[in-house]
């Protein structure tokens, strides 16, 4: 089983990886695996994305919404534990 500190790192590398994605499916894979070392993590940590008030998408005009890339649209962030 790895450690706290590893599991951090690990994330941290997946999150990179996927900023660096070339395309949709690659990025996705990327994100879930994220997410499940997210959850073992910071199950109580959320907090509100600063760009979209943790609503996932910004909206443009009243017809336009486009995704949050801050928090890749799930709407939070995740507060460092030191």
């Amino acid at each position: 089983m790895m450690n706290t500190q590893e599991l951090k790192i690990k994330y941290k590398k997946l999150l990179n990886k996927a900023a660096k994605a070339n395309g949709r499916k690659e990025t996705v894979s990327y994100l879930n695996r994220a997410a499940n070392i997210k959850s073992k993590l910071y199950s109580k940590t959320k907090v509100s994305c600063f760009r979209c008030n943790g609503v996932g998408f910004l909206r443009i005009s009243l017809d336009e919404t486009k995704t949050c890339l801050s928090c890749y649209g799930r709407g939070f962030l995740i507060k460092e534990i030191y």
